[in-house]
């Protein structure tokens, strides 16, 4: 998955309907021995990789990078094995789906029985169309409209995350 320049996204942060957060941190990232003469790209490319196993470790899914800033300009080696570790200052922003809290969507497919959407142009998220408001039963909704959702579950299935949610708000522009 292609990540978003930090500076696209970091105005999103501040939307309470984003569920993202901007973050910096220290982290030590693995660098393949392929990689040594481009390590910047090399750590983007295994950020881009392995967002899926980082989402466990930072608690949340990688939206955005910033600037790599190498903390040193040494490597470590572990146990004989050829990958690099190399300490790094990260600035990011985490996409933190949490049960209950709102998010802005775009809907992207519109079945029989449920309505599916898109958050940040990036995570699939559907509502059951039976479980819609009174007050929106009657609404046609249409490709790319802007709702908003309540997430009810969300989990990791075959690296692909699933967001369940309940509609919430429609944008009616």
């Amino acid at each position: 998955m292609n990540l978003y320049k930090l500076n696209d996204v970091l105005p999103l942060v501040n939307d309470k309907h984003s569920c993202l957060e901007h973050r910096s941190q220290k982290i030590l990232l693995p660098l393949p021995p392929s990689q040594l003469g481009k390590s910047k790209t090399g750590i983007k490319k295994i950020l881009e990789e392995s967002s899926n196993e980082l989402a466990k470790k930072l608690n949340g899914f990688l939206l955005a990078i910033g600037k790599i800033h190498f903390l040193s300009n040494t490597a470590q080696t572990f146990q004989d094995n050829p990958t690099l570790w190399i300490p790094v200052k990260l600035n990011f922003v985490l996409f933190v789906p949490e049960r209950g809290h709102r998010v802005r969507a775009i809907v992207s497919k519109l079945g029989k029985k449920h309505i599916a959407c898109l958050i940040h142009s990036r995570f699939n998220a559907s509502f059951h169309r039976e479980t819609i408001p009174p007050l929106y039963q009657n609404f046609v909704f249409k490709l790319g409209q802007s709702v908003i959702l309540e997430i009810i579950e969300c989990d990791v299935v075959d690296k692909i995350l699933d967001i369940k949610t309940t509609l919430v708000e429609i944008n009616k522009q």
